[in-house]
């Protein structure tokens, strides 16, 4: 079949592994409705053209433009790829089987040192399930069922292939509020403690750094290696997660983000709109559940639909990730956050930039917005991106379709072949 073919037949989810889809360099889609969140704004009609893994040009027509793959989008929507801000994606599979996850070690002599990169599985099934879902890059970060101090992250593509990581040592993850009491001891006042403790000794450490590795300085309660580790956030050059939920846990990590100039970023924040205008105040984004509505812990009684709305109106970053129940497995189920914020008086654009434009920018990755030069990460969409019903057409990463192929299609198409269940081999 022609490539112009498929452009008159529109896109299908099996497009996605036609050998010229994924041999084409460069791309064209054709009367969209294309929401880009850059300076050109929501285009009711545009075009996208592709090339070289770059977004070249994107306007209301480009008359005379040829592409190896010209896609008909009339009906459809183009948005930036999905970007998942808290994820396990290639260190879990099964959470009930302890040999499938590698995100945390039973071990307590490390913690800020722990980085995980090194176990990353890009051939997951997970990742080609929340690709073809929209998700085109991923936050993975570890956790800890031992220390408040979780480890390293690292930034994925979710391309499926050996050079997926994008960026290592991206972040750290720290526990507070409820969890990060129970970890500490059973105080959050412990807690507390502990964050203090570690980012005071990681300033004796530089300061004495040779000394302290000669044995000739005062016994230290953290590790070299942990310590090592902490430096970057005490230099601004790494951002930390915190997570917290209770109003008056998050006041008390603005405070000591202030103390030790870290880069902060909240996550949970059930509580946010409490104190969303400290949090715009001191510039730091919050990462949340946006259908997180029921106090299912204590720290989460003033939990309620119309956070994301107060928050972002108050002027915070916002960024939305999955649902707390369905967690790394549908990372892909931010985009229903979102269509439930904007139900709940967030503006609707700035519901798709909170799993697009906004993650981008707060965890520094490529992609989130639609402009020229910029990296082609993009899903053409059957309709409204926040709507359930809508699904994924097509998916760009750095400028390739991707295959949406996934263990869920395979099984959907292997149980409904006519002789499924009677006992005769399938057939292709």
């Amino acid at each position: 079949m022609k490539i112009k073919q498929l452009a008159k037949i529109g896109v299908l989810a099996s497009l996605a592994i036609t050998t010229p889809l994924a041999l084409a360099q460069s791309l064209l889609i054709k009367d969209a409705k294309v929401i880009t969140l850059s300076d050109q704004g929501t285009l009711q009609m545009g075009d996208v053209l592709v090339k070289d893994g770059r977004i070249v040009q994107v306007a209301e027509a480009l008359d005379g433009i040829t592409a190896d793959l010209v896609i008909d989008g009339r009906g459809k929507v183009v948005t930036p790829g999905i970007i998942a801000p808290d994820s396990e994606l290639g260190l879990t599979e099964i959470g009930a089987a302890a040999a499938t996850n590698d995100s945390a070690v039973q071990d307590t002599s490390i913690g800020a040192g722990f980085n995980p990169v090194v176990a990353f599985n890009p051939h997951s099934t997970l990742i080609p399930f929340n690709r073809a879902g929209g998700v085109t890059r991923a936050v993975v970060l570890p956790s800890s069922e031992e220390k408040i101090f979780a480890g390293q992250g690292f930034a994925i593509n979710l391309a499926g292939t050996y050079d997926s990581v994008t960026h290592d040592a991206l972040l750290q993850k720290i526990y507070f509020g409820e969890y990060g009491a129970e970890l500490a001891g059973g105080s959050r006042a412990r807690a507390y403690e502990q964050i203090v403790s570690a980012l005071s000794q990681a300033q004796e450490y530089a300061s004495n750094r040779d000394a302290i590795r000669r044995g000739e300085w005062r016994e230290l309660d953290f590790s070299v290696e942990d310590l090592e580790a902490l430096q970057p956030l005490l230099s601004g050059e790494q951002p930390v997660l915190i997570r917290a939920n209770r109003a008056s846990d998050i006041l008390q990590l603005l405070a000591l983000a202030k103390e030790y100039n870290l880069k902060l970023i909240v996550e949970g924040a059930a509580e946010g709109w409490m104190v969303a205008e400290q949090l715009a105040a001191a510039r730091v984004p919050v990462v949340i559940d946006a259908m997180g509505n029921s106090p299912s812990a204590f720290e989460k009684l003033g939990a309620r639909l119309e956070n994301a709305a107060l928050l972002q109106k108050a002027g915070v970053t916002l960024v939305i990730g999955a649902p707390g129940y369905a967690g790394t497995h549908n990372s892909y189920l931010s985009r229903q956050g979102a269509g439930n914020a904007v139900a709940y008086g967030l503006p609707f654009e700035e519901g798709v930039r909170a799993i697009t434009a906004n993650p981008a920018r707060v965890f520094g990755l490529p992609g989130g917005v639609l402009a020229p030069g910029g990296v082609a990460d993009l899903v053409l969409w059957s309709g409204d991106p926040l709507e359930v019903t809508s699904f994924a057409e097509l998916v760009v990463i750095d400028g390739k379709p991707q295959s949406l192929e996934n263990r869920s299609t395979r099984l959907r198409d292997r149980y409904l072949h006519p002789k499924a269940g009677t006992g005769h081999g399938y057939e292709k």
